[in-house]
């Protein structure tokens, strides 16, 4: 077992993750980083608000969406450029070709133990999904993601502009939408790795 793992991961060892798919994980690992921000920051304020810490959270809920929308470009531009080069047909063969229980063995061999092996299992669903319905609904359904985080933004800007108004704390929406957000790396950032196997398959 771990054949097409240790490929993989020496071509990895060589080349790193490929683009646009590495710039694309680090936006949703910042997305992640971006809500353990804002919560901090609105924790904060609620102790005793000032203009400052009033203007950190306005910032930083518009590099939350700022951030986001360059993620959904960067999955735009690539559904284009797939779409013309005939690169989903491609990536569809390697996924088939794929031994997902070879590969999840060797990706194991680095995670920290857990009793839910939540990255991993992330990637063996990506796998999957990708087994059964193609590589490029897999990624329709991430720019759908993309979006729900987005909107997951906007409302917890929302509330917070309401709690401020009314003075009525909302601490539900905070917990809300920023476990939602500290969720994304989990799924998207996850998405470099996914989809790495397929591009180094054959490598």
């Amino acid at each position: 077992m771990g054949a097409q793992g240790d490929r993989i991961f020496a071509a990895v060892s060589q080349r790193g993750f490929p683009d646009p798919w590495s710039t694309f994980g680090e936006c949703l690992s910042w997305e992640a980083a971006y809500a353990v921000q804002l919560k901090q920051a609105i924790d904060d304020a609620r102790k005793g608000s000032d203009g400052q810490i009033t203007r950190t959270i306005g910032e930083l809920f518009d590099r939350k969406a700022d951030n986001l929308l360059t993620a959904r470009r960067l999955l735009d531009d690539v559904l284009a450029e797939y779409d013309q080069t005939g690169m989903w047909r491609l990536l569809d063969e390697r996924a088939a070709k794929l031994d997902i229980d070879d590969v999840s063995e060797r990706w194991a061999r680095g995670l920290v133990e857990h009793p839910f092996p939540i990255a991993l299992m992330s990637l063996q669903f990506n796998w999957r999904f990708m087994k059964q319905h193609g590589v490029r609904a897999f990624y329709e359904m991430t720019a759908r993601y993309v979006d729900d985080l987005l909107g997951n933004t906007r409302r917890w800007a929302e509330a917070w502009a309401a709690e401020t108004k009314t003075g009525v704390i909302d601490r539900l929406t905070t917990a809300e939408c920023d476990l939602a957000s500290e969720e994304a790396p989990m799924h998207c950032d996850i998405c470099k790795k996914t989809i790495t196997a397929l591009l180094y398959l054959e490598d």
